[in-house]
């Protein structure tokens, strides 16, 4: 017990060592208690209320308790236009609604799909939870294939629910994923790839150097990439595993480097 305490809080350094602390707000010392800039450090019990000319979705990390936000997670806080939630390398992924996950197949029955996507329970998907499905014309899914859906109800009684089609009957990319290589990584990296930020820090150099190839990211922890050429994916597997924790700077000779090693060895 001593020594999985002990790794928890040097994963939560490490984390936070991107960070420069002297630069991000305390909440009760600058804040008080209305919502903080994004990013700022947050830790269990701090509370603040929402502006009256927002509507805010509230998020992973968060709860809304007589109109007042609840952290229940120590991390980031960040926000858009249209969220706010907690922002933090966990070891292991808790489901959340409208999340995009990678999931496996790892069950079949009459109507239903078992799905892994990492938590603590399968997840349930329909059998016609897919783009155009009927009864009689639905995919026909074996133990293995993987999916990309979204959570579309997640609570803690119960076991969450996947489907690969939006509200209004489209997929807008969600789908089987076919072919590949499927990695898995820190859940805090996989946020990292998903940020609406232009430039993308961690993905500019792939951009760069590879012309053809498909990556599809799940908030679960799970990277799928596809291109044309076997050592193409072997060297994008090998420089996400590498690059959460580097500067900018460090990142094209990082895949340049690997680059070489797998022509080489190949």
């Amino acid at each position: 017990w001593y020594q999985r305490r002990v790794r928890e809080f040097q994963t939560f350094q490490h984390y936070f060592k991107q960070i420069n602390l002297s630069q991000v707000p305390r909440m009760e010392e600058e804040m008080g208690r209305s919502l903080p800039p994004s990013p700022a450090v947050v830790m269990c019990g701090d509370t603040f209320s929402l502006p009256k000319d927002r509507n805010l979705k509230v998020g992973p990390g968060l709860r809304y308790i007589n109109d007042q936000i609840s952290c229940t997670k120590p991390g980031v806080i960040r926000s858009t236009g249209k969220s706010v939630w907690i922002d933090r390398n966990s070891r292991r992924y808790v489901p959340a609604l409208e999340e995009r996950v990678i999931g496996i197949i790892a069950g079949r029955m009459a109507d239903e799909y078992r799905v892994d996507i990492g938590g603590a329970h399968y997840a349930m998907m329909s059998s016609i939870a897919f783009e155009g499905a009927t009864q009689r014309n639905k995919p026909d899914l074996k133990i293995g294939n993987l999916v990309y859906g979204k959570v579309v109800a997640a609570n803690k009684d119960v076991e969450p629910e996947l489907s690969c089609v939006h509200k209004n009957g489209k997929s807008n990319g969600l789908q089987v994923l076919e072919g590949g290589y499927l990695i898995n990584c820190s859940l805090g990296l996989c946020r990292k790839l998903l940020r609406h930020e232009r430039p993308l820090p961690l993905l500019e150099p792939l951009f760069a150097h590879f012309k053809l190839f498909e990556i599809c990211v799940g908030i679960n922890g799970r990277v799928w990439i596809r291109s044309d050429n076997i050592k193409h994916t072997l060297c994008i597997a090998l420089y996400l595993n590498k690059c959460e924790y580097l500067p900018e700077t460090d990142l094209m000779p990082l895949l340049k480097d690997l680059v070489k090693r797998v022509e080489t060895s190949m």
